[in-house]
């Protein structure tokens, strides 16, 4: 009985010694004496070595700097008191530190199957907070696959989480899940149908889905909930841009900076909105604004190209230096240099890859699908990377023609330059430039032998990783243009591309308007933005030549007050008389038959016409341009020359007065020449597919053909030197 004693009284002893040198412990840790903590739990272990409560605490210290470490402690307390719920958090917590993701899952799943009830819900709180603060982080970095793996432990521990479930929402929408992201934000909203910040997001959503009305009334719900919400403001700026409501677009990027003048976002969309405003030169620093703010945003970085592009006041040489040092800031650090691995023949069938955000209701499908359907199949496969997340009919019209078709939005750059070797393509297409959706980083990637831009940008895109940019003698004259541009010329021997009309295009009408009118009416239906003072100054010297003449002008938020007093301002700085001048707001249906209104059109200089041009044509509306120095200035000449009408380009402003002048004037010859233009347009290279197909076949053959001769003489000049 005695030594039974005597063994209890030591055991208490020891377990009061434990307890007082834990206590140490953990006021040395709280104090960050971590070496004197350390000590005092080194001297329990020595005496018991597996103490639950010494491990827990020594695996504290250890979880910040050595994790590793702190996962066998976290282990040895957990198995010595299990019923402790938050040995089980700290393992998960250690767990996840080392990126042992299922291990951690396994234990939460444990944990929650343990049930330990109340007592453990404010560490399961904690322990839910500090992981979505690590999950929200991840998504900020563009890190989508770890920060869904950490929102679903969340969920698997709260599955009512408003903001996790919003965040696993935003997550599905980053990588091409719209239909899940719907559903989550959904959920997210049902559970706090007050939240500003939901309505924002599902703003996103139903934009992408181009859902713009819906959009606007999420974000004005926002709004109501949170007048003050920068975000919201910001978001609805730029939607509102899209449904052509300027002013409200430009007032609501600006109130987003004043509430949240960091806001880099704002900054951005008040450049847009002054871009479409047609005040080029505050774009421009609006935009600039916003890259000072967040260097990274490199879509405000094309913006600012493309404003630059725009203005008249920015030279071609200053624009394609800006593009060079772009090229040299943004894409130059990621070309990956190392040899293709692709079958050397010059003749076998090739592999084309084609990347666009705009596969879908966009003007580019009417020069590229012509195209798309003439391929010559025998000889070239042809894949799609997709870059938008919103796909539609158009979308599904196109996906037959491809031999693959690949959705990228949910992929960064380097996973798609990684599907794109996976694909082994032998000439990669951009189809963007610098306009919106644009991948340009994928390319800077150099994922394929060959690169090329064509279609979607008028100038050089600064990028050295992009081989060609396929164009034609008309747009980039041999012996000028090259100096504006980081990528060889690829001249096409006809055009650069054809054109499809719309489906159910309305009929030309029989007699031109001022038959019944008994005045000519010129018209603009391009954007403000592309319609310099210079070329409005010209246009009111033709009202002033030609008597009675009106001029139609296409007005995106006309209607708005403080839109049509700019409007009028400018035009009436420049002389133009505002009694003969119609405006039109931007429609979204109906557009086509607004060229009833008009006999004769005006092509906007230095930026010229793109698809407006065609369209006029095929509405037997012929038009007058100016023929400028750089691509952008000259996409007028190069349609109206494959149109064999040379008489109605201009080399002057004084040239172009004349020619527009005396074309009202002459009745006759107006006659003669809208009369048939539309057939005439029809029976031209603009509208011969199977002939530029062909063309752009030969193109990409010799590309392919140049390209194993280079390679080859470049892996002849790295082979050793034999005696």
């Amino acid at each position: 009985m005695l030594d039974q004693r005597v063994g209890r009284s030591d055991r208490s002893e020891k377990g009061s010694a434990a307890k007082r040198f834990l206590e140490k412990a953990r006021d040395h840790r709280a104090a960050g004496r971590n070496d004197r903590a350390r000590d005092s739990l080194t001297t329990i272990l020595g005496a018991e070595p597996n103490h639950p409560d010494a491990h827990y605490e020594l695996g504290q210290l250890l979880a910040a700097n050595a994790p590793e470490k702190a996962v066998t402690h976290f282990i040895t307390a957990l198995r010595g008191a299990p019923e402790k719920p938050a040995y089980w958090l700290a393992l998960a917590a250690a767990l996840l530190a080392c990126e042992r993701l299922p291990d951690a899952r396994a234990i939460l799943e444990q944990f929650k199957a343990h049930s330990f009830g109340a007592g453990a819900l404010m560490l399961s709180k904690a322990f839910i907070e500090r992981t979505f603060v690590a999950a929200q982080s991840r998504y900020d970095l563009g890190k989508f696959r770890d920060a869904e793996s950490l929102i679903d432990l969340i969920l698997l521990l709260d599955e009512h989480h408003a903001q996790a479930t919003y965040l696993a929402g935003a997550v599905a929408a980053r990588t091409n899940r719209p239909e899940l992201a719907f559903d989550l934000i959904s959920i997210a909203l049902y559970r706090e149908p007050n939240n500003a910040l939901f309505f924002s997001g599902l703003s996103s959503l139903l934009s992408n889905r181009g859902d713009h009305d819906g959009a606007i009334s999420a974000l004005e719900k926002a709004l109501e909930f949170d007048p003050d919400l920068a975000m919201a403001h910001a978001n609805i700026a730029g939607v509102y841009q899209r449904r052509f409501r300027y002013s409200e677009a430009l007032q609501h990027a600006e109130r987003a900076i004043i509430i949240e003048p960091s806001n880099a976002g704002a900054h951005s969309n008040r450049g847009s909105a002054l871009l479409a405003l047609g005040r080029l030169g505050e774009a421009v620093e609006a935009f600039d604004r916003a890259l000072a703010l967040d260097p990274g945003k490199l879509f405000v970085a094309s913006n600012r190209l493309f404003a630059k592009l725009y203005s008249a006041d920015v030279p071609p040489e200053d624009y394609a230096a800006d593009a060079r040092e772009f090229g040299r800031r943004y894409a130059d650090q990621f070309l990956r240099s190392r040899s293709f691995a692709h079958e050397r023949d010059p003749d076998r069938r090739l592999r084309i890859g084609y990347v666009s955000g705009d596969f879908c209701n966009h003007a580019l499908v009417r020069f590229f699908e012509p195209y798309l359907c003439a391929i010559d199949r025998d000889h070239f496969d042809v894949l799609a990377y997709m870059t938008h997340a919103g796909e539609d009919a158009v979308s599904d019209r196109l996906r037959p023609f491809f031999d693959v078709w690949h959705n990228i939005a949910g992929l960064d750059d380097d996973e798609a330059a990684d599907l794109i070797e996976r694909d082994a393509i032998d000439i990669l297409v951009d189809l963007s430039g610098h306009s919106a959706g644009n991948r340009l980083m994928l390319f800077a990637r150099k994922p394929a032998p060959i690169q090329a831009t064509w279609i979607g940008h008028p100038g050089t895109t600064g990028l050295t990783a992009i081989d060609y940019r396929i164009t034609d003698t008309i747009i980039d004259p041999p012996g000028s243009a090259e100096r504006l541009h980081t990528e060889r010329l690829w001249r096409l021997p006809l055009v650069s591309a054809t054109y499809a009309c719309v489906e159910n295009l309305p009929p030309v009408l029989a007699q031109s308007p001022f038959e019944g009118l008994g005045y000519v009416t010129f018209g603009c239906f391009n954007r403000l933005t592309k319609i310099s003072d210079g070329a409005l100054r010209t246009w009111a010297r033709i009202l002033a030549a030609v008597p009675g003449a009106h001029l139609f002008m296409v007005v995106g938020d006309i209607d708005s007050p403080a839109v049509r007093a700019a409007v009028e301002e400018r035009l009436a700085e420049v002389g133009m008389p505002l009694d003969r001048v119609i405006f039109q707001p931007r429609v979204n249906s109906g557009y086509h038959e607004l060229y009833h209104r008009v006999d004769i059109a005006l092509d906007p200089y230095p930026y010229n016409g793109g698809t407006t041009s065609y369209d006029t044509l095929s509405m037997g509306v012929p038009f007058v341009t100016l023929r400028g120095g750089h691509a952008a200035a000259r996409t007028g000449v190069a349609v109206l020359t494959a149109m064999n009408l040379p008489e109605l380009i201009a080399d002057t402003e004084d040239a172009y007065v004349a020619i527009a002048r005396d074309l009202a004037c002459d009745r006759d010859r107006l006659r003669t020449i809208r009369n048939g233009l539309r057939d005439r347009m029809f029976a031209s290279p603009l509208m011969d597919h199977a002939g530029f197909s062909a063309d752009l076949g030969i193109a990409f053959r010799q590309m392919w053909q140049s390209w194993l001769a280079e390679d080859a003489h470049r892996l002849g000049n790295d082979l050793p030197a034999h005696d």
